[in-house]
């Protein structure tokens, strides 16, 4: 059987395009990532906001308390002069919180986890995530000195 150079080029374009999941999907659909098995089932318009100002050298409040198992949306707007970030150490492990995306005004990462955020001045990231594990988690800011200036804090979380 003799199969034209169109037949095989319309094969491979179609064999393409299911293995990466092209079938009918369109720009304004959510990616396919894999998502922490504990994000399942979440309403997401549930989650309670929690909003934290990063100012000059501390962050308001600088104690937050998280539930196990409720869906939160973290704003962290920096009102201060300079850029700042928070640095969760334990806080953003995958055993701790499941993250679902980091949202902010130029765009959005749907990840699994996180090291830090990094917050320009006068801008907020969002993170909306589901808390896991009971415990007691430090934050910080890990730019040069604003540390050492009182710029940490510690999340509660309770089951």
């Amino acid at each position: 059987m003799r199969h034209s150079l169109g037949d095989a080029l319309r094969a491979t374009l179609l064999a393409c395009l299911l293995a990466l999941g092209a079938g009918g999907a369109t720009a304004d659909d959510e990616p396919v990532v894999r998502m922490h098995p504990a994000l399942a089932g979440i309403d997401w318009s549930e989650a309670a906001e929690v909003e934290v100002a990063l100012e000059d050298h501390s962050y308001e409040p600088d104690e937050i308390r998280f539930v196990v198992g409720r869906p939160y949306k973290l704003v962290l707007r920096n009102v201060g002069a300079v850029a700042h970030d928070m640095v969760g150490g334990s806080l953003f492990d995958e055993k701790v919180i499941a993250l679902r995306m980091v949202n902010s005004s130029v765009g959005r990462v749907i990840a699994d986890d996180v090291n830090s955020v990094y917050v320009r001045s006068h801008n907020n990231i969002e993170l909306w995530f589901v808390p896991l594990k009971p415990g007691e988690y430090s934050f910080f800011c890990s730019l040069p000195g604003h540390r050492e200036d009182g710029m940490e804090g510690v999340v509660r979380v309770v089951p």
